[in-house]
């Protein structure tokens, strides 16, 4: 709680210092746009809900995608010659500079803003998977074998091992980026969503309303944070300080 507690004061303390500065309008004081918060609720849950089920959704297509490639450019030499160039050469590329590209496939939905995040998410793990997978002792492997272990065998207790703490440590940092794609994306051809009810808000001038906005962008960031966090002090048991 005191960590907390002085986490609030770092933030709240300089925003009321700014909106003293620069004036309550463009910058409502904490008190103002928490009262407000809690007077639309209901319709930011709404929007979250929405931004939330796309991430969710992007998280499981890029896991798709991800976890077999990785696993296979990381225990193959072979595989991974073919695949890193193409993997090196369109992790630096901006993704969001692809919506375009992805509003002329795939329509105007959904499935753009998920496949969008997908691509900021999919090579952050799919090389985070590769790592690895190639990390992995081959005395460990070699220990496994010698006790009869079959290939299901060095996944479970020495592959897997080795790619889970790396897959969630990308899927954590990842996620910060992945919200900041998604809010662009959802100020294009939706009305649902925390992108578009913050952008929404603005254009109506809506000051309150639009903090109110990004509050809850970034309780909805801390929450993905925060459970991946939780995930990976339950599952990766073994990396706990002793």
């Amino acid at each position: 709680m005191r960590r907390v507690a002085i986490a609030l004061a770092w933030v709240v303390g300089p925003w009321y210092l700014l909106s003293l500065v620069v004036g309550g309008r463009v910058l409502p004081f904490p008190h103002i746009v928490t009262a407000r918060f809690v007077a639309i609720l209901p319709e930011i849950l709404s929007h979250a809900g929405a931004s939330l089920l796309r991430v969710l959704g992007a998280l499981a297509a890029a896991s798709v995608v991800a976890l077999p490639l990785g696993l296979a450019m990381g225990r193959s030499p072979r595989v991974d010659r073919a695949l890193a160039p193409a993997a090196y050469l369109l992790y630096p590329v901006p993704k969001i500079a692809l919506l375009p590209v992805l509003l002329l496939l795939l329509g105007t939905g959904n499935l753009t803003r998920v496949a969008l995040v997908a691509l900021v998410l999919v090579f952050q793990m799919l090389l985070a998977v590769r790592d690895g997978a190639r990390s992995v002792d081959p005395r460990y492997i070699l220990s496994i074998d010698s006790l009869g272990g079959d290939r299901w065998d060095r996944f479970r207790h020495v592959i897997w091992p080795s790619v889970l703490p790396r897959l969630l440590t990308a899927m954590r940092i990842g996620s910060a980026t992945a919200l900041a794609v998604l809010f662009f994306a959802e100020t294009f051809f939706t009305k649902v969503g925390l992108g578009y009810f913050i952008v929404d808000s603005w254009m109506k001038l809506s000051y309150p309303d639009m903090y109110a906005g990004i509050l809850a962008m970034s309780l909805l960031g801390l929450a993905l944070f925060a459970a991946i966090d939780r995930v990976e002090r339950t599952v990766v048991r073994w990396q706990r300080p002793g």
